[in-house]
């Protein structure tokens, strides 16, 4: 079977490879500028106070973190460095441009050398340029790189390992992105990838987003720690997980899910959002046998740099998003059972985030489910008929879940400095996934969809909220009666505002910032 999977591989790397070549001009498409506007964006940056990068432990404490690694559409990519002062001379003189593998994160013998330059004390710059041999068997399009020295009778690495930030400029499909509105329903603008290691059929113009998930079905796609042998020995075991860690942990790894990554990419006509994963803070969702949180959230960071790199290959406009539930803050401790099963979406942002802007910063948006806390109770501006209620109330008051009564919280902390896009911008916001219980009646359902959607409305940093309505399981039915289905049909059209104030009024209130912020 695995001789026909690589087979098949080879014949679709060879088919796509015969559709981009045709866009592949020899201008530059939308690669960063590098020269004096780098060098003036990091003046005056050197080794941080303190540490000496004169010594070995020093200089793995120093390593240069002013890099710019940029491809240009004819596939040369430009790797250029700010050389900060102090760095020790090389005992053989020389520079070395290192290729490491995503899932690695020292230097070997092993490691690949692209390229040696003399070291010159006069430079402030450092440049490399090589080809990135893109949809060719020895691609560097997921590769990391970083320079090296000889010191102390060893390789020692000076520079942060970074990947290449712009893998849009190699694109085929530049066509502008599809006009949306903030209203969308799963099913019929939404659809999901099960990556199982078989290629689908293509997918139509109507799907605009796009949610990829591993079945687990496919040994290279799945990391070892989410396989069979390695949930049986699971110590903190999920009963029932329902989707599993995507493997960029090894070489078969890589190279299976970039192939899978670019052809759903290349034969998807309209898609245009792509999430990877589902609620990837919960391990129920997205699972991987039990090591720590930090080790989980790099695991999951290089699955996703390789899938972002082959989807913007592909499709320019595209948008890449990791996904969340509304489990926000928390602050749970290894004393809490839960701690184990899902941890704070605003702490793995923050650690995405974190390893994101070490290997090069890329514009990832977040895709969060803002679901009624608790997800059974629509009637969320009255929490008295519910058991608890009190506490459920204060979860959201707090900022210990996100829900689309609190979108304020996550759209805050998002405009924070630290959680910018590399243009400055706020990063790109949806709602990829939300139910209203209809077990309070329909019109408490009705009113709650239209509270939802002034939600969205009032924020300006959602781009979009896709509701799902013929979700249903003993927890939950959030399916619609006529009388929803009308209210969900009409709160956005041409008698919206008489809907939206229908929806106030039965609630009892004159203004939507009452219930919701």
């Amino acid at each position: 079977m695995r001789k026909i999977f690589e087979m098949k591989r080879t014949i679709l790397t060879c088919l796509m490879i015969g559709m981009l070549v045709g866009g592949m001009g020899e201008n530059s498409y939308a690669a960063e500028v590098v020269g004096t506007q780098f060098e003036e964006e990091n003046a005056g940056e050197s080794v941080p106070e303190g540490i000496r990068a004169d010594t070995i432990e020093g200089l793995q404490q120093a390593k240069v973190r002013h890099v710019r690694c940029t491809v240009e559409k004819n596939g040369t990519v430009t790797y250029e460095v700010l050389l900060g002062g102090g760095l020790p001379v090389p005992e053989d003189g020389l520079l070395y441009l290192f290729e490491m593998a995503p899932y690695e994160y020292n230097i070997s013998h092993e490691t690949k050398i692209i390229e040696t330059k003399p070291f010159d004390t006069s430079e402030t710059t450092l440049q490399f340029t090589f080809p990135v041999h893109f949809r060719q068997e020895s691609t560097r399009l997921y590769s990391k790189f970083a320079v090296g020295i000889k010191s102390g009778g060893a390789m020692q690495l000076v520079t942060e390992p970074s990947y290449i930030t712009n893998p849009e400029a190699l694109a085929w499909n530049t066509l502008m992105r599809y006009p949306r509105t903030k209203k969308s329903t799963q099913g019929e603008e939404f659809n999901n990838i099960f990556m199982d290691g078989t290629y689908g059929p293509e997918l139509g113009w109507v799907f605009k987003t796009l949610q990829v998930l591993n079945t687990g079905d496919c040994e290279a796609l799945t990391h070892p720690l989410s396989r069979t042998d390695a949930r049986k020995a699971d110590s903190r075991r999920i009963k029932n997980p329902m989707y599993y860690m995507f493997n960029a942990s090894d070489e078969e790894g890589v190279r299976t899910l970039a192939a899978n990554m670019e052809y759903y990419a290349a034969n998807s006509k309209g898609g245009e959002n792509w999430i990877i994963g589902n609620e990837v803070n919960t391990r129920t969702w997205n699972y991987m046998a039990w090591t720590d949180w930090d080790t989980y959230i790099k695991e999951y960071t290089q699955a996703f740099r390789v899938m972002y790199n082959a989807i913007m290959s592909t499709n320019a406009n595209a948008r890449v998003y990791v996904c969340l539930d509304q489990i926000w803050d928390k602050n749970l401790t290894p004393a809490d059972k839960e701690y184990y099963q899902y941890m704070d979406g605003k702490d793995f942002l923050e650690k995405f985030n974190a390893l994101i802007k070490q290997g090069g910063d890329i514009n990832w948006g977040v895709a969060q489910h803002p679901y009624t806390n608790p997800m059974g109770y629509a009637k969320f501006w009255d929490m008295s008929g519910l058991k608890k209620g009190d506490v459920y109330a204060a979860q959201v008051a707090s900022g210990q879940v996100v829900t689309f009564q609190n979108l304020s919280v996550l759209t805050d902390f998002m405009q924070t400095p630290a959680m910018l896009a590399p243009d400055g911008s706020v990063r790109h916001i949806i709602l990829s996934e939300i139910g209203i219980s209809n077990a309070q009646g329909s019109e408490i359902q009705a009113a709650a969809l239209c509270a939802s959607y002034a939600a969205v409305m009032d924020n300006p940093f959602i781009d979009e909220m896709m509701y799902l309505l013929a979700y249903s399981d003993p927890g939950m039915d959030a399916s619609l009666d006529g009388f929803s289905q009308n209210i969900y049909n009409e709160m956005d059209g041409g008698n919206a505002a008489l809907y939206m104030d229908w929806a106030k009024s039965y609630i009892g209130i004159s203004d939507w910032s009452e219930i919701i912020w």
